[in-house]
C-alpha cells in the first residue's frame, strides 16, 4: 500500500492584524491589492517563524506530522477554528505553508466548499469538462464520465442547460458528483455531505465508502460525528492547531465528544465574573433527523443547536437568536426561556425552523449568550457570542410549496400560506 500523502512539521502562521503601508496611499483596497500580490509571488516560507506565545500572530498549524495511505479514508474532527480547513486548502495549493514539507502524489481534486468555481451562465455539460481540465483530467476520462456525473447529480435532463436555470442545490450535488466520479487518486472534501437532500447525502456516503475498493484516497472534514464512524477507517482529531490523537473512528470520536461535552476543547478563561459563567460549546445547523447540515430543505423542518456549558452555579442563563437574511437584514429575533441552573452542567438548546417557511436563499444565525445571578439584581450580562451561515435549497420542487412554480422566487420568506376564492354575483345597475 503506497502512501499518497505525506505531511512533516507542517506549520500555518497567520498574522492577526496587518496594515498596508505604501507611500502616498492610505490604508485602502490598493495598498491592499499591491501587498497581496507582493506576498503572492515571493515564498511563503520563512527560516523564522514568531514564537507560539506572540499575540501578533496566530498558529493554524503547528507542527503536523501524519501520513494517508492509498485507499484511506481519513477524518478529521475538531471544533470550528481548530484548523481543519486550514490543512485542506494547503494541501489545495490554495494556501502556502509557513514551515514544514508536504509531499503529494497522485492528481487532487478538492471541493473545499461545493459548487464553488462553477460558471452559472453556462451549461450543465460545460461545467463539467471546465472543472475537469482544472483538475489536469483528460478529456477522453472527462467524456467517458459525464453520463455517470449527470445521473449520480440528477442533472441528466438539464445537462444542456444554464447551470443557473437548474433547481437549486444543484451546484452542490454537481460539485460532489464531479469530485466523485473523474478517478483522481485524492479527494479533499470539507463538509461536503452536509448539503442536498438524506436520499443525496446517502448515495454521497456510498460513493465516499466505495473509494477503499477503488484506491482512492479521501481526506474527509465533517461535523457529523454519525457519518464519521460509518465512512471513515481511521480519524485525526485537531485541535488549536495541533493534532490530538489519531486513530479508530469510535475511539477518536469517543474521545472528542467527551471533551467537547465537558468544555476542554476552548482556550483557557482569562476573565473572572459572569464571563467566566458560561461556555458556547458548540452552534449548529440540524436537519429534521437532527443531523448536522450546511443547509435545509425548503420542504423539511430543521433546527439551530446550541450547546452550553454552565460554570457557575446559581444563575440564570438566556440564548438569543436573530435570524439575518445573510448580513443584510434581520428577519426575526427570537428569545429561549431562561435555564436556571443551581450547578455545573451541559445544555443542549435548539430553535425549530419550520419547513416551508425559509426562501431559498443564503441566512446567517447570530447567537448571543446572556447571564444573570440568580442572588443578585444586576442586569444581564451577554457571555458569548457565535455566528453560523447556511443557504435554504429546493432540490425537490415537486414536493415543495412551489411545485408549480419554477425556482429562483424572490422574497426573504417562502411560507405556506392558503388561498380561498368566493365567486361574487355582480348586479350592473343603469341609473
Amino acid at each position: 500500500m503506497s502512501t499518497k500523502i505525506f505531511i512533516h512539521d507542517l506549520t500555518k502562521v497567520f498574522p492577526r492584524h496587518r496594515r498596508y503601508k505604501t507611500k502616498g496611499l492610505s490604508n485602502d483596497g490598493l495598498s491592499a491589492l499591491k501587498h497581496l500580490l507582493k506576498n503572492t509571488l515571493k515564498s511563503s516560507q520563512s527560516d523564522e517563524l514568531p514564537e507560539p506565545q506572540d499575540n501578533a500572530y496566530f498558529y493554524a498549524l503547528n507542527r503536523l506530522n501524519f501520513e494517508v495511505n492509498e485507499g484511506e479514508v481519513l477524518g478529521i474532527i475538531g471544533r470550528n477554528g481548530a484548523g481543519k480547513t486550514t490543512l485542506l486548502k494547503i494541501l489545495a495549493r490554495i494556501l502556502n505553508p509557513s514551515a514544514g514539507y508536504v509531499k503529494i502524489q497522485g492528481r487532487v481534486m478538492s471541493m473545499l466548499e461545493l459548487g464553488i468555481g462553477f460558471a452559472p451562465d453556462l451549461t450543465v455539460h460545460e461545467n463539467i469538462q471546465i472543472q475537469g481540465r482544472l483538475s489536469g483530467v483528460p478529456i477522453k476520462q472527462i467524456n467517458a464520465a459525464e453520463d455517470s456525473i449527470l445521473e449520480f447529480s440528477r442533472l441528466t435532463a438539464f445537462r444542456d442547460t444554464p447551470l443557473v436555470a437548474c433547481p437549486s442545490g444543484s451546484f452542490a450535488q454537481l460539485g460532489f458528483a464531479i469530485m466523485m466520479n473523474l478517478n483522481v487518486d485524492i479527494i479533499l472534501a470539507d463538509e461536503v455531505l452536509a448539503v442536498g437532500d438524506a436520499r443525496f447525502r446517502d448515495a454521497c456516503e456510498e460513493r465516499v465508502r466505495s473509494s477503499i475498493r477503488t484506491g482512492e484516497s479521501v481526506l474527509f472534514v465533517s461535523h457529523d460525528m454519525n457519518a464519521i464512524r460509518r465512512i471513515c477507517n481511521r480519524v485525526m482529531w485537531i485541535d488549536r492547531g495541533k493534532i490530538l490523537q489519531v486513530g479508530s473512528p469510535e475511539e477518536v470520536v469517543q474521545a472528542y465528544t467527551a471533551e467537547l461535552l465537558a468544555g476542554n476543547l476552548l482556550p483557557p478563561l482569562t476573565t473572572e465574573g459572569l464571563n467566566s459563567s458560561c461556555r458556547l460549546l458548540d452552534l449548529s445547523l440540524l436537519d429534521a433527523n437532527r443531523i448536522p447540515v450546511g443547509a435545509l430543505q425548503i420542504t423539511e423542518q430543521g433546527y439551530v443547536s446550541c450547546l452550553l456549558r454552565v460554570l457557575r452555579r446559581d444563575v440564570a442563563v438566556t440564548v438569543q437568536i436573530e435570524l439575518w437574511q445573510y448580513k443584510h437584514c434581520v428577519l426575526a429575533t427570537t428569545t429561549q426561556r431562561p435555564i436556571i441552573s443551581y450547578a455545573i452542567a451541559t445544555f443542549r438548546v435548539a430553535l425549530k425552523i419550520p419547513a416551508n417557511w425559509l426562501n431559498e436563499m443564503s441566512y446567517q444565525v447570530r447567537c448571543r449568550i446572556l447571564v444573570k445571578p440568580l442572588q443578585q439584581n444586576i442586569a444581564e450580562s451577554i457571555v458569548a457570542e457565535e455566528h453560523l451561515d447556511f443557504s435554504v435549497m429546493n432540490t425537490r420542487p415537486e414536493e415543495s410549496v412551489w411545485s408549480e412554480w419554477n425556482w429562483g422566487r424572490g422574497g426573504i420568506i417562502s411560507p405556506k400560506l392558503s388561498w380561498k376564492m368566493n365567486e361574487e354575483k355582480i348586479t350592473e345597475v343603469i341609473l
